[in-house]
Parts: C-alpha cells; sequence; structure tokens
C-alpha cells in the first residue's frame, strides 16, 4: 500500500507554501507572494518573465 502524502502548510493570507514566504514580515512578505504569483502565472501561461520581477523575487527573499 502507498503512503500517504502530507500537504504542505500554506500560508493563510496569500495561499502560497510558508516555505517560500519564510523569514520576512509584513509589507515585504505581502509583496513577495505577490511576485512568485505573478511568475508562476506567466510561466504557466509560457509567457517571458521579466528579468525585473525575478531581481525583484531574489531582493526581496534574501537574508538581510
Amino acid at each position: 500500500m502507498a503512503k500517504k502524502q502530507r500537504r504542505v502548510a500554506k500560508d493563510k493570507a496569500t495561499g502560497l507554501p510558508k516555505k517560500y514566504l519564510s523569514g520576512i514580515k509584513g509589507a515585504q512578505r505581502t509583496r513577495l507572494a505577490q511576485v512568485t504569483a505573478q511568475i508562476s502565472r506567466l510561466y504557466q501561461a509560457g509567457k517571458r518573465i521579466p528579468k525585473s520581477l525575478l531581481d525583484e523575487k531574489i531582493r526581496l527573499g534574501r537574508k538581510k
């Protein structure tokens, strides 16, 4: 019998996995969630992802 897979813990406000938003709080966390979701939508639609969007995601997620 196959083992059940555990569901990933999601952030209540954004619906994204908490793992992607760990380490930051407040407005930066919200902005990082928005940027991540936007990149996801573009990727799924097969469109080009602007470098500025990727740079912003890295800047927001970087540890201080």
